[in-house]
């Protein structure tokens, strides 16, 4: 038997439903597979795209592993929000999985066959990966939703650019991932430059064209800066160090001959 709080299997499932496949043709992964062992009550779900894993501290005597169907969790966790407590008894043929609470039970009947995926292989050939440096991924925006009930905080790295993202809580209660996508033809550089002029703020005065981001002087050789803000639509620059005397571009050119630095 293995006991766990009502509560703490609520937040399992809630942590790795957003990842239940949808496709009925493949039922071994429209579902999730709880599992006891080594302590720890598991609960495990992909969908190809992301995979998450939940997990439990729990009272355990032997091991057991059984796959919930999507179509039974609605009864589940409805079942749970009246229990304080869940102990989870699974048949001999293994088809079924009950759970007592103080007042109640549930009878589920669950899927025959295994999970289809090694998680536990498959997470550890990810974590075991020397991390090298990422210079540009990307991710399935869509996918990004599913994990807003892992956790309040979640931590995120990528061994390399093709290596599946991981997402692990600080609680060590969640872990997932998510494969990110594959385009060959986008680089960093690419996407940065198409955005530059954008995010770079430039004015002209007379003949004179200053990129804002960089070092200006005046005739005396000493260094002024954007200030950041701007007097009816026009920048207001200050000398280096005296942030509280501003003045506009167009008046700084004429009084102190200022010029970009470059």
């Amino acid at each position: 038997m293995t006991t766990v709080l009502a509560s703490d299997l609520h937040r399992m499932i809630k942590q790795v439903a957003p990842h239940i496949s949808t496709d009925d043709t493949l039922p071994a992964i429209a579902a999730i597979q709880l599992e006891s062992r080594d302590g720890y009550l598991y609960a495990a779900t992909t969908d190809r795209f992301t995979m998450a894993v939940a997990r439990q501290a729990t009272l355990n005597e032997g091991e057991w592993m059984v796959t919930i169907p999507s179509e039974h969790l609605a009864a589940l966790t409805a079942w749970l929000k009246t229990e304080n407590s869940a102990t989870f008894m699974v048949s001999d043929d293994g088809e079924t999985l009950t759970l007592s609470g103080p007042s109640n039970s549930i009878t589920i009947k669950t899927l025959t066959g295994h999970f289809p995926l090694d998680w536990r292989k498959y997470m550890r050939q990810h974590l075991d990966a020397e991390v090298g440096p990422v210079p540009l991924t990307g991710v399935t925006a869509k996918y990004l939703a599913r994990w807003a009930n892992a956790a309040e905080m979640l931590h995120v790295w990528q061994a390399s650019p093709k290596a599946p993202l991981i997402f692990m809580d600080r609680a060590g209660e969640f872990i997932g991932m998510q494969m990110p996508t594959r385009d060959e033809h986008t680089t960093r550089d690419g996407l940065i430059d198409a955005w530059s002029k954008s995010l770079t703020r430039y004015a002209k005065v007379g003949d004179i064209r200053f990129d804002l981001d960089e070092d200006m002087v005046d005739r005396d050789g000493d260094p002024w800066m954007y200030s950041g803000r701007e007097r009816g639509g026009e920048p207001l620059v200050h000398l280096l160090g005296i942030e509280d005397d501003v003045f506009t571009l167009s008046s700084a050119v004429e009084q102190f001959g200022l010029r970009p630095a470059a």
